[in-house]
């Protein structure tokens, strides 16, 4: 019987990256959360968090918006000298009670939207040196469609 699992150890060379992510915590969407910010951000290289429901836990729980933001100060910005926070939200948060908690597809996407926009205005204040970029994704046609919020 094995005492542990042996892995590849990583690149340790680079200690820089220019992304950080913060994502919810949905295990149904961790991989291709992952993989969307790689293919569209181009780099494997950025710092990944999780959060329940960030863009609502974000503007209505005090502890764990300055949480964050000191953890992006202190590591991500500070050590790892990141340029670009990233925010996504995706639709059917068990946060907000999921789909069925809305009258509708597009009440639920105009929720998400609003409190994403919201994030990023409290997130720009505490963190006005970064690039904040907020991501909103659905189901379209068996695909996950992620859309940059603006």
């Amino acid at each position: 019987m094995k005492n542990g699992y042996e892995m590849p150890l990583p690149e340790m060379d680079v200690h820089h990256c220019n992304l950080a992510v913060v994502r919810c915590f949905d295990f149904r969407f961790r991989e291709v959360d992952q993989h969307f910010a790689e293919l569209f951000f181009g780099t494997k290289n950025f710092d990944l968090t999780g959060i329940p429901a960030p863009a609502k836990r974000l503007q209505s729980d005090q502890w764990v918006f300055q949480t964050l933001v000191a953890d992006v100060r202190n590591v991500c910005v500070s050590l790892h000298r990141i340029k670009t926070l990233v925010i996504l939200g995706h639709w059917d948060c068990g946060g907000y009670g999921g789909s069925e908690a809305f009258d509708s597809p597009e009440k639920e996407e105009e929720k998400y939207k609003a409190d994403l926009l919201v994030a990023k205005k409290l997130l720009t204040a505490e963190l006005p040196g970064l690039e904040i970029r907020i991501f909103y994704s659905k189901p379209d046609n068996k695909k996950l469609l992620y859309l940059e919020i603006k």
